[in-house]
């Protein structure tokens, strides 16, 4: 877990770097996303190991990950800058952050 955590961790300082110039944010994004999903993905076969709390987290953020997908088959066209900026960024870099939150706890809970 801890070598999951130090590559989230690397990607998810990089992509926030590369924000400085927006648009190689937003591809280091999608990087970040997929290995994020796929993380999310690996913890759920190792469900067991986990407390309560813990999977609480885990569930939460499926959830909310899911609804920010789904949200995007109900958006039909984005105007205004303040609904791109935060359907484009905001929303997906705080469910990154929000992973990797969860992510260190896990860390600092294994054996």
């Amino acid at each position: 877990m801890k070598t999951v955590f130090n590559i989230n961790k690397f990607l998810v300082i990089a992509t926030s770097i590369l924000y400085l110039t927006l648009y190689l944010g937003l591809y280091a994004q999608i990087l970040l996303g997929a290995v994020q999903l796929l993380s999310a993905l690996g913890i759920l076969f190792l469900w067991k190991q986990y407390n309560n709390k813990q999977q609480k987290h885990i569930i939460l953020y499926w959830i909310l990950t899911l609804c920010y997908g789904l949200g995007w088959l109900i958006v039909k066209d984005l105007n205004g800058l303040f609904l791109v900026v935060l359907l484009i960024i905001i929303m997906p870099m705080s469910l990154a952050y929000y992973f990797t939150w969860i992510l260190n706890n896990l860390k600092n809970t294994q054996l």
